[in-house]
């Protein structure tokens, strides 16, 4: 079994610590272990060119075209059973590495996305080329570390819900997350035994559900109000209806004697997003955008009505300074 740590913090700051616990937890619970900095790695941002979506639609691999290191890091993603993310917190959500990979990992890595395609290259006979890596599809552990330096919960809300967008297009199972705040200074986590010790904690549990591969996930940390993610950030979509905002899923909103709770049905744990149920149904609501929109008449307009802007060009700036208009 090996379990991949991923922390997109300072080298040996609170962050990587905290990570570190974990995964020595875990190597004494029985299971192989390995780091990577993410800062280490050249990433570049996903630029939508939509060649992954294009080839898994075709029955293809899905593959990003971007030359840097993310090939690297796929490749230890898709050898791993387990993954622990940590992640600091400067502007209420996680670093802005997370939310990188999230964009390429996105539609190119959504598991349902990913059966489809080898849908769609079995039913065509297709024996050309690659399809879809076929390590996508064995069951992944994960458990997020989210750090941040201010004392007060409102100013690291987003922390956890952004590394879940990281995790749930490949059906990373979550089984623990936690968050430490007061992180002030470089490395002065190691004064707090506690999240030293929820760090261990949360490296065990990610073992635990690893080194039981026959049984299905369970989650070991803190509840949160949502049944699916645990997190506690929901939407009100009107009266007393409300939505959880990292699954998706509908729930109604009640109150007795001053306390809040929230009610979400099993109909509709099952289409969260983090289901394979609602990776599925996000698969046909693009299939069906995309299908009524190549039935459009006014189609074959779109490059007459971008001369527009070709007609009016504007500068544009650049590091090495301003270049021609275009």
């Amino acid at each position: 079994m090996k379990l991949l740590g991923l922390t997109c913090g300072t080298e040996m700051g609170n962050t990587e610590v905290l990570v570190r616990e974990a995964l020595m937890a875990a190597e004494a619970a029985g299971v192989e272990v390995a780091l990577v900095r993410l800062l280490d790695l050249d990433l570049k941002p996903c630029t939508g060119c939509k060649s992954c979506v294009e080839s898994l639609m075709k029955g293809g691999a899905g593959n990003c075209i971007i030359k840097d290191d993310f090939p690297f890091l796929d490749d230890l993603i898709m050898e791993s059973d387990g993954v622990i993310l940590g992640a600091p917190v400067f502007v209420l959500g996680a670093h802005g590495l997370v939310k990188l990979l999230a964009d390429r990992m996105g539609p190119s890595h959504d598991l349902a996305w990913r059966l489809e395609a080898r849908k769609i290259r079995e039913e065509s006979g297709r024996t050309q080329g690659k399809g879809p890596d076929g390590r996508s599809f064995k069951r992944r552990i994960g458990g997020f570390v989210s750090v941040g330096g201010a004392s007060t919960q409102n100013w690291l809300s987003l922390g956890l819900p952004t590394m879940h967008l990281l995790s749930f297009p490949s059906h990373i199972t979550v089984v623990d997350q936690m968050q430490v705040r007061g992180t002030t200074a470089i490395g002065n986590v190691v004064l707090t035994p506690e999240a030293l010790e929820r760090a261990q904690g949360l490296g065990r549990n990610v073992a635990e559900a690893m080194l039981k591969p026959d049984e299905e996930p369970r989650w070991r940390g803190a509840e949160g109000i949502c049944p699916v993610c645990h997190c506690d950030l929901l939407s009100i979509t009107g009266g007393r209806l409300v939505e959880c905002a990292v699954c998706g899923i509908a729930g109604t909103l009640t109150t007795d004697g001053g306390r809040i709770t929230v009610t979400f049905n099993e109909e509709e744990q099952r289409r969260s997003r983090l289901a394979l149920g609602g990776k599925k149904e996000h698969w046909d609501e693009v299939r069906a955008a995309l299908g009524t929109f190549f039935q459009r008449p006014d189609l074959p307009q779109i490059p007459q009505r971008l001369e527009k802007y070709a007609r009016h060009p504007i500068p544009l700036l650049t590091a090495d300074g301003e270049v021609a208009r275009t």
